[in-house]
């Protein structure tokens, strides 16, 4: 009996059609299994974002970046894009006009992050339709659909810049892989790496990438010269003009590595109008096309050394030594696979399955690419490769890995079940769901006994790494008791910090960044006290409030002030202030005697 055969998907129409179908068939899975937009706004980056989201409606300056109730009085300066601040209290302005505000911001909130899911599964469509053909766009359809950890980044409420961050960081790798000799998409990419980079810089080393296939593009095919020189006129003009407008003028001769400043800026600047200059060179030899390639490569790379050598180290190369043993070391998404998977072992079975899968497939493509001579299909293979070490090394790369393996190994599948069946729709249907990498990580921790929920040994006083997204420490209504209090400084567990802003008139001594050291730094050497000898570091701080949420994963040192209060043994100069079995204890420091 012949199987009948899968589905043609390989026009445009018919491509759109695909993605619209996948992102409604997530949409509807996510708005079904998300129910906590009300109760909670979400992890700490969500939370602090809807601070300065609120602070621009409510007149805020454009420029003006600082959060002066984190561990006051030194403060602090956000490198968090205004860009992406902008666009959401754009949002909500324009819903106000339709409903009330707290519906109006409840509603961006939901709504933000599944408009970028179409473009994401758009991009994943279009670049295994580029290496596999119209078969690998059916299979990568049944990925996308069984893979929902895809999405953790785009679920209702998730109003941080990782979303938006993937997309662009998709469209340029997606616009490279399939846009030969089309300017226009090259003017797409440049502009997608700008806006992106500007949002945020996770996603370099994937930008980069797209940004050397344009280059090499040109330097093995003259043809590419006008593609070439299009992206990189997008590249710099759209990088300069994104820098100006979102950074505060006062702060245009700073450089910085976690965050766009003028280092990153200048070399965006310097690679974007090099290879427009290069893309000139179209009548001479191939030598030296890549030759001056090359020299705009190093340029590029110099100028963003040389004016702050230190970003050699990585984005995270100014964070102070002092907050890395008890904090920053212990941060989930920086946690490579080894302790990950001592740590959160379900967590690591998922990344580590993608991760293998990714590169079996990757392995696979490159040896039928160097057989064809297909560079581009080279590119997507050191895409996924790159973004499967990421994850291996830090667990916040994650979401790179599923995004660019997923195309990868659709194509690598779609070969497999042509050579079986022939691409039969039934087999291929079911073989493409069952291989998923979600349900075979999810076959591999069923028969693991070894891999179970485990607490993890977080670090003292600092943030745990386990999610406390099911303790309710994060719920909005635990924060009502704290609001209803005269304002004042708190003095908690670091993942408070945000929740407190967002949800009270109270400033907090710490929250969980990186670029605020003085407070994360005062607030456990405060809280790892012993209490007679807290007393004194709380005053010095001037706080008028101690949290303590007793569902809250983390270790604490026996002796130290918040051991007691946890233990429920709050030193006489600790005065409760919130209702037995809330969900947050709050303690009132009394005056001095």
């Amino acid at each position: 009996m012949r199987l009948s055969p899968s589905p043609d998907l390989g026009s445009n129409r018919r491509l759109a059609w695909t993605a619209a179908v996948v992102t409604l068939a997530v949409w509807a899975a996510l708005a079904a299994t998300y129910h906590d937009i009300t109760t909670t706004l979400g992890d700490t980056d969500d939370a602090l974002r809807l601070v300065r989201v609120r602070e621009l409606l409510a007149g805020a300056d454009w420029y003006d970046q600082w959060t002066a109730r984190l561990q006051p009085p030194q403060g602090l300066f956000m490198h968090w894009s205004r860009l992406l601040d902008g666009a959401l209290a754009g949002l909500i302005w324009l819903a106000r006009g339709v409903v009330l505000p707290p519906v109006a911001e409840l509603s961006v909130r939901f709504i933000w992050p599944l408009l970028w899911i179409g473009p994401a599964v758009a991009c994943a469509l279009a670049a295994a339709r580029r290496l596999g053909g119209s078969a690998a766009v059916f299979v990568c359809a049944l990925l996308l659909v069984a893979d929902m950890q895809l999405y953790s980044q785009f679920r209702p409420g998730r109003v941080d810049h990782h979303n938006i961050q993937i997309v662009m960081a998709l469209i340029a790798a997606t616009c490279a892989l399939t846009g030969s000799r089309r300017p226009g998409l090259a003017v797409l990419a440049g502009v997608a790496t700008a806006l992106g980079l500007c949002i945020g810089i996770e996603a370099l080393p994937f930008l980069a990438l797209a940004g050397v296939g344009y280059g090499l593009a040109f330097g093995f095919d003259a043809a590419e010269a006008r593609t070439a020189r299009a992206y990189g006129l997008s590249l710099a003009i759209s990088a300069a003009a994104l820098f100006l407008i979102q950074t505060p003028p006062a702060r245009w001769s700073l450089s910085a590595c976690d965050a766009v400043a003028i280092n990153l800026v200048t070399a965006l600047v310097v690679a974007g109008l090099g290879l427009a200059a290069a893309s000139f060179a179209v009548g001479r030899s191939l030598s030296l096309r890549l030759g001056l390639l090359a020299l705009v490569g190093i340029a590029a790379a110099g100028a963003y050394l040389v004016l702050d050598p230190a970003c050699i180290h990585g984005p995270m190369a100014a964070v102070d030594p002092a907050i890395r043993g008890f904090w920053f070391d212990h941060i989930q998404e920086v946690q490579p696979w080894p302790r990950l998977i001592r740590l959160l072992p379900h967590d690591a079975v998922r990344s580590i399955t993608m991760g293998l899968m990714a590169l079996a497939a990757a392995a696979w493509l490159a040896v039928r690419a160097l057989q064809r001579q297909d560079w581009r299909t080279l590119l997507s293979v050191a895409l996924a490769t790159a973004a499967v070490a990421m994850a291996a090394s830090a667990f916040r790369a994650e979401d790179y890995a599923f995004w660019f393996g997923v195309p990868v190994v659709a194509v690598a599948m779609t070969d497999l079940f042509q050579r079986l069946w022939r691409g039969a729709l039934l087999p291929t249907t079911a073989a493409g769901l069952l291989a998923s990498p979600m349900i075979l990580a999810g076959l591999i921790a069923l028969l693991l006994p070894a891999v179970a929920p485990a607490r993890a040994p977080g670090p003292a006083l600092g943030v745990s790494v386990v999610s406390a997204s099911k303790d309710h420490c994060l719920d909005t209504a635990a924060y009502a008791p704290l609001a209803a209090l005269p304002p004042g400084l708190t003095l908690g567990e670091s993942d408070f910090g945000s929740f407190v802003l967002a949800n009270t008139r109270d400033a907090a001594v710490s929250a969980p960044y990186h670029r605020m050291a003085w407070g994360l730094v005062a607030a456990h050497e405060a809280l790892g006290a012993a209490p007679g000898l807290a007393e004194a570091k709380v005053r010095a701080l001037g706080a008028a409030y101690v949290l303590d949420c007793p569902t809250h994963a983390v270790d604490l040192p026996p002796a130290s002030l918040a051991a007691r209060i946890r233990a429920g043994e709050a030193p006489a100069w600790l005065q409760r202030a919130s209702a037995p079995g809330a969900a947050i204890t709050i303690f009132r420091v009394r005056p001095p005697a």
